[in-house]
């Protein structure tokens, strides 16, 4: 404003001054006409000064005025260069503050659109800011995208300068995406799949994906020290277990590429249990997150062999308490029926009536072992507690088994629990327990099954019956195997356990979780 104010002033000196200059040179000669005499030296002095000097005056205010115009033009592209540095920072700032790509669009555009004063339209990888019309279109460097603006008089320069900048900030925010994305596939994998074959499989797709690689592949440490293939895509590996020498021992403690293009990465969830094998290109500038991605992987594959020997202890521990109820119940029931029989046959010429007396007692024995071993098969019955849900499960299985052992139910349950998935487990088995224990000792002609919330995450469980009850136990009131894995269960998750009985007034079991 100030060099164009300065401007109007030159021009008009320039239009002023040298009539000026000549009218007073005239005046001045003139006004001294009198005085001097009147030849050639007058006639060259008024054509020197009344030309010269206005001739002279004009020329320098041009100079002040092209000068004046040099400036002002510097200032304005230093202006315009501020203004594009200024609107490039904004546009990595607003970029930077974005939570995803979706908000990053829409924050560049607006940017965008107020340095150019125009309308603008933003489109990245399918995600769309700004407004939408034929106009002048930038391609992103290095994005699927464009940015393009919906109205006439677009400096093109400045637009391909403002594209670069905003494909620069918004490669950060795609990358960030992707690396969360990736997170949140792998995070999802660990949820929903229990076959650690199936779930490998899955994570290594998401990482050749990530890392758009050529191959890759899991190798895991077996009981001996050797690195067994578990799972490998598109690698020259042995198919054979081996032992981990030369840049494979290496791998177990830190990445290290064991190959061209090959790296390798330690498995370690506290110990190695194996290496994570990616092979492609530029993966020096991938190794963190790689790394990272190994940690699950890592992590994934310890659950999976703890998940492996919690099943096989358990699958012991059925196996025990099969034995046991076969032992104490079908088995001497077996003996008692066949000491009835050979008493029966013994009897039979002498005492008739004696024999079909024990006879019966055969029959009845038999009766209710049938019953018993319906019940431990219904009992052995898996139940899909994913399939229909804790709530649902406890319903559907006390439902069915009092039709099994022939009481009455009567089940309250609330609406929800905030229960996690081991501790709705330890709850089920404790139901299951209870229910047994109740039908072959209590013989109970009602049971009460209640299911409440205890805080926002925990429940308490109670199984009440009619039954016979019995004598408060020894061992602080828990006596029996039964009761005795109970108890561990819930006490192992931080939850309280107990029974309460008497003869003749039934049996109260309660299980909270936690306490």
């Amino acid at each position: 404003m100030a060099s164009e104010n300065l401007i109007r002033l030159v021009r008009l000196a320039q239009r002023l001054l040298p009539p000026i200059i000549a009218l007073v040179v005239v005046a001045f000669e003139l006004a001294l006409l009198p005085y001097r005499h009147q030849d050639f030296t007058l006639w060259l002095r008024l054509g020197f000064y009344g030309l010269v000097g206005p001739l002279v005056t004009y020329a320098v205010l041009e100079w002040i005025a092209q000068e004046v115009l040099e400036r002002a033009r510097a200032e304005r592209a230093l202006e315009e260069a501020n203004r594009r540095l200024l609107a490039a920072g904004r546009v990595f700032r607003e970029a930077l503050k974005s939570e995803n790509l979706e908000e990053a669009v829409q924050r560049v555009a607006r940017v965008l659109e107020e340095s150019l004063g125009l309308p603008v339209g933003l489109e990245v990888e399918g995600v769309r800011a700004g407004c939408e019309g034929e106009g002048l279109r930038v391609e992103l460097p290095g994005l699927k995208g464009y940015l393009e603006v919906c109205a006439q008089g677009a400096d093109r320069a400045f637009l391909e300068v403002l594209a670069h900048e905003a494909a620069g900030a918004l490669q950060a925010v795609v990358a960030r995406s992707r690396d969360l994305l990736t997170l949140y596939e792998v995070d999802q994998a660990l949820k929903a799949e229990a076959n650690l074959d199936r779930l490998l499989e899955g994570l290594l797709e998401r990482i050749r994906a990530w890392a758009e690689a050529e191959g890759a592949g899991v190798l895991l440490l077996d009981e001996e020290g050797f690195l067994v293939p578990r799972v490998v895509r598109n690698l020259d590996l042995p198919g054979h277990p081996f032992l981990p020498e030369g840049p494979w021992k290496g791998a177990l403690e830190g990445p290290v590429f064991v190959a061209p293009e090959t790296l390798a990465l330690p498995l370690k969830a506290r110990e190695p249990v194996g290496v994570l094998v990616v092979k492609g290109k530029g993966l020096s500038r991938r190794i963190p997150f790689l790394s990272f991605l190994a940690s699950q992987v890592a992590l994934a594959v310890r659950n999976a062999q703890a998940y492996l020997r919690a099943e096989e202890l358990a699958i012991n521990e059925e196996r025990t308490r099969i034995a046991r109820e076969i032992h104490d119940g079908i088995a001497q029931s077996l003996a008692f029926m066949a000491l009835k029989l050979d008493l029966a046959e013994r009897l039979l010429d002498k005492d008739r009536e004696a024999a079909l007396k024990a006879l019966a007692e055969v029959k009845d024995t038999l009766r209710a072992q049938i019953r018993e071993v319906r019940r431990s098969i219904f009992a052995l019955r898996p139940i899909d507690l994913e399939r229909y849900g804790f709530l649902e499960s406890v319903r559907r299985y006390a439902q069915a088994f009092a039709e099994q052992a022939g009481f009455r139910v009567q089940i309250s349950t609330p609406e929800r629990v905030g229960l996690s998935q081991a501790s709705e487990l330890v709850l089920f088995r404790v139901l299951q327990e209870a229910l047994t224990n109740a039908a072959k000792h209590a013989r109970p002609t009602r049971v009460d099954v209640v299911l409440e919330p205890l805080g926002e995450r925990g429940a308490r469980l109670v199984v009440r019956d009619n039954g016979r009850g019995f004598a408060e136990p020894s061992a602080q009131g828990l006596g029996g195997f039964g009761l005795t894995q109970m108890r561990e269960r819930v006490e192992a998750r931080g939850g309280r356990f107990f029974v309460r009985s008497e003869p003749g007034k039934g049996t109260e079991v309660v299980a909270e979780l936690p306490y």
